[in-house]
């Protein structure tokens, strides 16, 4: 916690990444104190709204937190122990508006992998040039992919932990500003920086896939329909679909769209709706957790493409044509 002119600004990490918050406040004299985060967080979480006064009494180095209802006393830390800041020195940036680029965040942070045996899957992979942003993140068995236009743009390519991500998203949703992505000189941090605060983090070594040959650029059968009403009946099949893995099949006819699932022990459900089809019958089965996590950002309408049932199903959105989200097949239960 460093008190500064008219901010207080506050600075976490884990060694991996690093969040810094300025915060407005009276600060009749400057100075610097590491405290125990979840300690900080904890207590003034309970104190709420009530003003705040901190007083660091600095023969023993002890931090006096004042409020209308408490009287706290925390022994602090030097802080100089705490981990020195790393700066940009340099390197590759964009901006964009805090919003889209949240937004993004949100349309690709599902399909990350959660393994730690594939690190570079963990992540989500950023490439900028020619004035656009492109996100992609994928776990193997789905690939979601979001481009959106830059303000100010070079060209850059890194892999930022989906963790770290998820941060971003959290300390920039609802700014109605900009945020200045910079991946510093030797390439090993990146920077989300915005009148919010800011977020540093390594980056993560290796190659990431060619996903670009992964996304079908033809389809047999494209299905045209409300997102909002296939999660509704999705939503409604899941509970059958728990005791099979998840799996879901989809058949697509003449006008519409059927969904089914069976638990062998527990029943069965489907439902049908209404759709724009052109193309062949198609029938697929698939994760549904891997078609909700696409529904849960998706705007009115979508295009539904497959090729068969042993390929990929593609979403896309028609009337930005900015996004895709792939996923893989399922055997389905007999």
């Amino acid at each position: 916690m460093e008190a500064k002119t008219d901010l207080l600004v506050l600075t976490a990490t884990n060694l991996e990444f690093a969040i810094r918050k300025p915060v407005e406040a009276e600060v009749s004299e400057a100075g610097a104190v590491a405290v125990p985060g979840r300690l900080l967080t904890e207590f003034t979480t309970a104190v709420g709204d009530e003003p705040l006064e901190l007083d660091l009494h600095t023969p023993d180095l002890r931090l006096r937190l004042s409020s209308p209802s408490y009287e706290t006393e925390i022994h602090t830390v030097d802080p100089d122990e705490f981990p020195p800041e790393v700066t940009p020195e340099g390197g590759d940036q964009v901006a964009l508006p805090a919003a889209r680029l949240v937004d993004a965040i949100a349309d690709t942070l599902a399909a990350a992998s959660t393994d730690e045996g594939r690190p570079v899957l963990t992540g989500v992979r950023i490439r900028a040039g020619d004035q656009r942003l492109t996100l992609t993140a994928t776990d193997g068995y789905r690939l979601a992919e979001r481009t959106v236009a830059v303000d100010q743009g070079g060209v850059l390519a890194t892999t930022v932990p989906a963790r770290t991500m998820a941060e971003v998203a959290r300390l920039f949703r609802g700014a109605q500003g900009s945020v200045q992505m910079i991946v510093a000189q030797q390439g090993s941090q990146v920077f989300f920086r915005g009148r919010e605060g800011e977020i540093s983090s390594r980056v993560i070594d290796g190659g990431y896939p060619n996903t670009a040959q992964l996304i079908p650029s033809t389809c047999t059968t494209r299905a045209s329909l409300e997102a909002s009403e296939l999660d509704r009946r999705l939503r409604a099949l899941v509970p059958f679909a728990h005791e099979s893995a998840n799996v879901v099949r989809l058949t697509v006819s003449s006008g519409s769209i059927g969904l089914s699932a069976t638990a062998t022990d527990v029943g069965s459900a489907q439902t049908e709706m209404n759709a724009k089809v052109s193309g062949p019958e198609a029938a697929f089965a698939f994760n549904a957790r891997y078609l909700l996590d696409c529904l849960a950002t998706a705007p009115d309408q979508i295009d539904l493409e497959l090729q068969g049932a042993l390929a990929p199903a593609v979403i896309r959105r028609p009337a930005t044509d900015d996004y895709v989200y792939l996923f893989m097949p399922v055997r389905y239960p007999q």
